[in-house]
């Protein structure tokens, strides 16, 4: 094993060092809609430009890849699935029924998930992928992916997880993988569904626009703010965020209180499946503390689907790309006209290669409208 890690240590050097001596006429532009690989007179390996501008070099052929969350292992397995070497946490059995055969068991190799370390070290390099995949936002660098790298020697490429980068992610992991036929579709896929639902809800008057709260606890008392990723869908559909305290430096939710919930009287509150949000609703509408806020008045508390993925959080991934339509039609019916039905079963069958059949495409609908 340290031999082999010495013998990593040393391609990585001399491939540098090539590089420097020959390569010319370079991609300069940062633009992640622009950026692609170029050439490297290394043979057998090429100089990217990563989506925070970092320039890596990397093999020009990847057949293995290593995610260092679970928000790059489900969009790579949407791209490239081959190219997956293990997931960051076990998939649930019902999470299976949407994945192929041949991926459901792969490896579990940890990752950073919710501020904490689980990397698998010794495991990643026994399964010697050729790059690391590290999904970042707002350009904040992982002291902790640095350290993987530094352990392993393995390239890391940096990509943007903001929801509108969502677009070009997949058409730079196209262009890095060698499938950029199916970057292309995945890409224009996530923009026109992005496009579409964006110029909907700017219809919407300000007068109109609905106060949602954000629950990530059985107890409804931990939540997220306007400056975190987790709440990126809430304000693409030009909902009003009611929580506006700095909850940045939270990696599983900020703790509120319930008289603070009270004064902010949300008119909607969505719900995370994964974090609670099921056990929330089954109790929230017995509950006499809560009965005064307008969302559990009217009954307007949803619940995002999460098979095999999250629509809307935990972890941020590309399924908000159905994740925004479907919360965008949830609070603006009037505006918002969508065959929800018909775009499920699209999504699942562009994005996951799985045909799913209508009493599928119900409960999934269901669960997100927090239908028990």
């Amino acid at each position: 094993m340290e031999c082999k890690k010495i013998a990593r240590y040393l391609a990585i050097f001399l491939c540098a060092a090539m590089m420097t001596l020959t390569i010319s006429g370079c991609a300069n532009s940062t633009d992640p809609a622009t950026a692609s690989p170029s050439a490297s007179a290394a043979a057998g390996t090429q100089e990217i430009t990563d989506m925070l501008g970092n320039k890596v070099t990397i093999p020009t052929e990847i057949k293995r890849v290593y995610c260092t969350s679970p928000i790059g292992s489900y969009i790579l397995y949407t791209l490239a699935p081959d190219r997956l070497i293990g997931w960051n946490s076990a998939l649930k059995d019902d999470a299976k029924v949407y994945i192929s055969a041949d991926y459901k068991d792969l490896p579990v190799l940890g990752g950073t998930m919710g501020g904490q370390n689980t990397f698998n070290t010794e495991e990643i390099l026994k399964l010697d992928p050729d790059i690391v995949l590290d999904f970042t936002y707002n350009g904040e660098n992982s002291e902790m992916v640095a350290q993987l790298s530094q352990q392993t020697g393995i390239p890391v490429v940096e990509m943007d997880n903001a929801l509108a980068s969502t677009p070009a992610t997949y058409r730079l992991l196209g262009q890095i993988l060698g499938v950029e036929d199916r970057g292309n579709e995945l890409a224009d896929y996530a923009k026109d569904t992005l496009d579409k639902v964006s110029a909907m809800v700017s219809k919407v008057p300000d007068n109109e626009k609905v106060k949602l709260y954000y629950v990530e606890s059985a107890d409804g008392l931990k939540t997220d703010g306007t400056d975190s990723m987790h709440t990126e869908v809430i304000k693409f559909v030009n909902a009003i965020n009611v929580v506006t305290m700095d909850t940045s430096a939270s990696g599983k939710g900020t703790s509120v209180s319930l008289e603070q919930v009270v004064v902010w009287n949300p008119d909607v509150i969505l719900a995370n499946s994964q974090m609670g949000g099921m056990d929330f609703l089954k109790t929230v509408y017995g509950n006499s503390s809560w009965t005064s806020i307008k969302a559990v008045q009217n009954k307007r508390i949803y619940v995002p689907a999460a098979l095999p993925f999250n629509w809307v959080d935990r972890p941020p991934c590309m399924a908000r790309i159905l994740g925004v339509e479907w919360l965008a039609s949830m609070l603006y019916p009037d505006y918002v006209k969508v065959d929800l039905k018909n775009d499920v079963k699209t999504f699942y069958k562009t994005f996951y290669n799985v045909d799913i059949t209508d009493a599928q495409v119900e409960s999934l609908i269901n669960v997100a409208a927090g239908v028990s």
